[in-house]
């Protein structure tokens, strides 16, 4: 009789999350797989598997609140100034960048042509 309750449970592994859930026993279980046996429509109630939603929101929820809990620490003032000085920053190298007084005075060379033939 217990192989072939454990063959049940194999088929319907929704049944471990009641139990891993505490919200069955594999006592009652068994009990009710000697009961009523296999095919009896009781099992159905178990199915829908509403444990593992519950779980599934549950983690949801948990995760939510650990990406959260990333910015407690954070220092607002801090993330300004070190902002402010990024873009300090990147406007001196903008600074660099378009300065006029340098003369472009590179003459691309003809692509056949070597060493002025």
């Amino acid at each position: 009789m217990k192989e072939e309750f454990k063959k049940f449970v194999q088929k319907h592994p929704n049944l471990i999350d009641y139990v891993n859930n505490k919200k069955m026993t594999w006592q009652q279980f068994y009990e009710m797989y000697d009961l009523y046996g296999e095919n009896n429509s009781i099992w159905n109630n178990f199915e829908n598997n509403n444990s593992s939603k519950e779980t599934s929101s549950i983690g949801l929820i948990t995760a939510i609140k650990e990406f959260l809990g990333l910015f407690k620490g954070i220092d607002l003032n801090t993330v300004q100034k070190t902002l402010t000085s990024l873009d300090k920053a990147i406007e001196a190298f903008k600074g660099f960048n378009n300065n006029e007084n340098v003369s472009n005075n590179y003459e691309e060379r003809p692509k056949y042509k070597y060493f002025e033939d």
